[in-house]
């Protein structure tokens, strides 16, 4: 319905005015003055008239001026058929019909001036992003992709889309990344690839280099992005992805991509000896690595255990190279020897659980039998509270994470009889299990023969047995030679802690010598129980080391390294994550040597002494600046690089009410740094060094945007003078490129904003545009028409 283009500013006076008239007339009727019946007319007339100019009538009346016509000359409309000026001409006469305009051309600036020469193609304005700025106008016919950002108010708005954008052929670089991969760095390429449908559609050439293996590669089409990804050759600072040129933007057909420099930090080489190989290697000792959470952690790039038992670091420290490896994100090298692996008790300690490398067989090849002595002797005070039992029964069950996980274990006690408190598990499972049992405690006389008698006769001999004991030794031996030969007989090794000068010891000690087991003595510290019992089963474990050369052949990432006899040689098992790096063939089968595998950070193990050119090699394949776990960083790098940092201390903190709070204690305030460093300084602005405070957004959060550098460049963050990341960044074309084509959804936000259209090729009527409209006061003009018609009508009475 169109609008009525009458107004009134104050209809209660009208509405009083037209009672007054009303009021007026009925007066007239009933009173039948002297009057000409004209006379009456103009008089009622005058009064309606008077009424209306009471009431403030106004005119809407449509306001005269010209509508703008805005037409887009960024770079991404480059196709565009409104591009011919003819075409341009023809469609703004087709939607306005005549009604008065003015052009005004933009890119990131407006002009009314065209560029070109006045018969030829409209060319770009060049702009880096394009800018919509509308002038005041009573309604905007704007010819654009749409690709920019919406105004937050505008006139009537309404969007020619143009058919030539619909679907442009158009291949793009969209982001160029160099990642990790395998020991090495790969390139990856993110590719879009648009082109009308049809059969005559041409696949475009991508160049990835220098890539070591297929470098090029032909595109098809596709609706989506695609990642493309090729290994790097060693050496180049620069890498580049180009698609060949096909297209009318070949600004995005490239991307140019830093390459760093392995990053060195500190070398740490933890050793008994005092030595360490030639270059920037830190010696440093086991008693002096630093315990858990240590800051100190932050330095190393790599950390190499030379042969190291596992006794000879603590169980803080060894919780330090797993948080070193697991949360900083650090590499670590454990090299094998005669201390390391089997040899140096690593099942159950945490560096059994880091390595690659498996120190005992997937399969059970012993079964342990763990024994403590529990005659009444043992109920003895020792430690305040604490009784010879106590300690150990304790001891005994310590051993349990220490055996081969899939070993069967029997533990239990003696005194007057044999009490197994669980047989034939395995390890990994006894090591689960509340030991001793309820109910189990020191009393009665020690029965050690009988104890042994019955193990004889309930086993088979079929699996060899290495049987632990602890025990005072104050009982009775009966011919400990047959004893032994017996033992010996079912494949059962007797180790035996001595914990007392008892009557039955020289019979144990031959026992022991005849099964070929151990015997060690402490009778003066029950603290040391624990400790020696520890070494029993040291001396009890399969060391599984070869003094014998074997012949080692490095694989994948170390396959450049040269085969060598090694010895001595730890004989272990790969893992089900790790990556085989060398192995010998001079068994069946292969036995591995060296593997990798990722914990958060690089882990590889070697069953051998390397040689220093191969610590060199394997330090440069995975060493790596470790990170600071109280930052957690994301980074995305389009053509605006966005950062975002979120910075908390992870362990658990206290609450005022002395209970525990796990949630993240965020770290607010800090002066965080984004720093932008062009691949190759050259003294202009463009690519001189910037640094962009990091704001904080939230508790703990900090985030930034930049528009990406134009040329190749490392972007970091940093906290006062500690770097928490650093990434390479292509030297990125302008937002102008990201995409090309029209943009319906930004078109379409438009219209509805400002009340405006979305035109497209099948519209060709005149456009309907909503002129703004300009009220006219009537009150004069009305007031002077009443005058006028009671002049009239005393005129007509008059003459009358």
């Amino acid at each position: 319905m169109p609008r009525v283009p009458l107004t009134f500013s104050s209809p209660l006076l009208l509405t009083v005015s037209l009672a007054l008239v009303v009021l007026l007339a009925i007066i007239a009727i009933r009173r039948r003055p002297a009057l000409a019946r004209t006379s009456k007319l103009l008089a009622i007339l005058a009064a309606i008239l008077l009424a209306l100019a009471a009431g403030g009538m106004n005119w809407r009346r449509p306001a005269s001026s010209e509508i703008t016509v805005m037409v887009d000359l960024s770079p991404s409309t480059r196709t565009a058929a409104y591009r011919t000026r003819a075409a341009l001409d023809a469609r703004i006469n087709q939607l306005l019909a005549g009604a008065p305009y003015r052009i005004v051309y933009f890119s990131d600036r407006n002009t009314a001036a065209a560029p070109g020469d006045a018969t030829g193609p409209l060319p770009d304005l060049p702009s880096e992003r394009t800018i919509f700025a509308p002038p005041a106008a009573p309604a905007i016919l704007l010819f654009s992709d749409g690709r920019f950002a919406l105004p937050r108010s505008a006139p009537p708005t309404f969007i020619v889309a143009d058919p030539n954008l619909d679907q442009p052929t158009d291949a793009a670089v969209l982001q160029l990344q160099a990642r990790s991969a395998g020991g090495g760095i790969e390139l990856a390429a993110t590719i879009r690839v648009n082109a009308p449908p049809g059969p005559n559609v041409t696949p475009r050439r991508l160049t990835i280099a220098p890539a070591s293996t297929q470098p090029t590669i032909l595109l098809d089409p596709a609706p989506d992005p695609i990642t493309l990804s090729r290994p790097l050759k060693a050496g180049p600072t620069l890498a580049s992805a180009t698609i060949a040129r096909g297209d009318a933007w070949p600004e995005n057909d490239s991307l140019t991509l830093p390459i760093a420099p392995p990053a060195r930090g500190q070398r740490w080489f933890v050793s008994s000896n005092a030595t360490a190989p030639a270059g920037d290697w830190q010696p440093i000792s086991p008693a002096r690595l630093p315990p858990a959470n240590d800051p100190a952690y932050l330095a190393p790039s790599v950390i190499f255990l030379d042969n190291l038992p596992a006794s000879s670091l603590s169980n803080d420290q060894q919780r330090a190279l797993e948080q070193y490896v697991r949360d900083l994100g650090g590499a670590l090298v454990i090299a094998g020897g005669d201390h390391a692996f089997s040899a140096g008790l690593y099942p159950g300690s945490t560096l059994e659980a880091l390595s690659p490398l498996a120190s005992s067989p997937p399969q059970p090849t012993t079964h342990w039998m763990l024994l403590a002595d529990s005659s009444g002797s043992m109920s003895q005070v020792v430690f305040g509270s604490t009784t010879r039992w106590q300690l150990a029964s304790s001891a005994i069950v310590r051993l349990l994470p220490s055996l081969p996980p899939e070993d069967p274990v029997s533990i239990g006690s003696f005194a007057a009889e044999l009490n197994w408190w669980s047989t034939g598990r395995r390890a990994r499972d006894a090591a689960g299990l509340s030991l001793p049992p309820a109910g189990a405690g020191p009393n009665g006389p020690t029965n050690l023969q009988p104890a042994l008698e019955r193990i004889i006769k309930e086993s088979d001999g079929s699996t060899p047995t290495e049987l632990l004991v602890l025990s005072d030794a104050d009982t009775t031996i009966d011919r400990p030679a047959d004893l032994a030969t017996r033992l010996k007989a079912k494949k059962i090794r007797l180790h035996l802690l001595a914990i007392g000068e008892g009557t039955a010891l020289e019979a144990l000690r031959t026992i022991t010598q005849t099964t070929g087991g151990s015997l060690l003595t402490q009778f003066s510290d029950p603290a040391k129980w624990s400790a020696e019992v520890h070494q029993l089963l040291s001396a009890a474990f399969p060391s599984r080391l070869s003094a014998d050369p074997t012949p080692a052949t490095f694989l994948a990432d170390l396959s450049k390294l040269p085969a060598r006899p090694v010895a001595p040689w730890n004989r272990t098992w790969l893992k089900e994550s790790a990556t085989l790096l060398a192995e010998t063939r001079a068994t069946t089968p292969p036995a591995p040597l060296a593997a990798r595998r990722t914990l958060g950070g690089e882990v590889v193990a070697l069953a051998f002494a390397p040689s220093p050119e191969e610590i060199e090699a394997i330090a440069h394949l995975i060493a790596r600046p470790p990170r600071d776990p109280r930052f957690t960083i994301f980074w995305d790098p389009a053509s605006q690089l966005k950062v975002r940092i979120d910075a908390a201390e992870r362990a658990a903190t206290t609450r005022p009410n002395n209970g525990t709070n796990n949630a993240p204690a965020y770290l607010n305030n800090l002066q965080l740094t984004l720093s932008i460093e062009p691949q190759d300084p050259i003294d202009n602005p463009q690519s001189a060094t910037r640094n962009i405070p990091i704001a904080q957004t939230a508790p703990g959060r900090y985030e930034a945007a930049i528009d990406s550098p134009r040329v190749p460049s490392f972007a970091a963050i940093r906290l006062g003078g500690q770097t928490l990341d650093r990434i390479a960044l292509p030297g990125r074309y302008a937002a102008e490129f990201d995409q090309v084509g029209n943009d319906y959804d930004a078109m379409h936000a438009l219209a509805a904003r400002t009340g405006g259209q979305v035109i497209d090729r099948t519209m060709t009527k005149a456009l309907e545009i909503p002129y703004p409209r300009q009220e006219v006061s009537l009150t004069p003009m009305l007031a002077l028409m009443a005058d006028g018609l009671v002049a009239v009508g005393l005129i007509r009475w008059r003459w009358a």
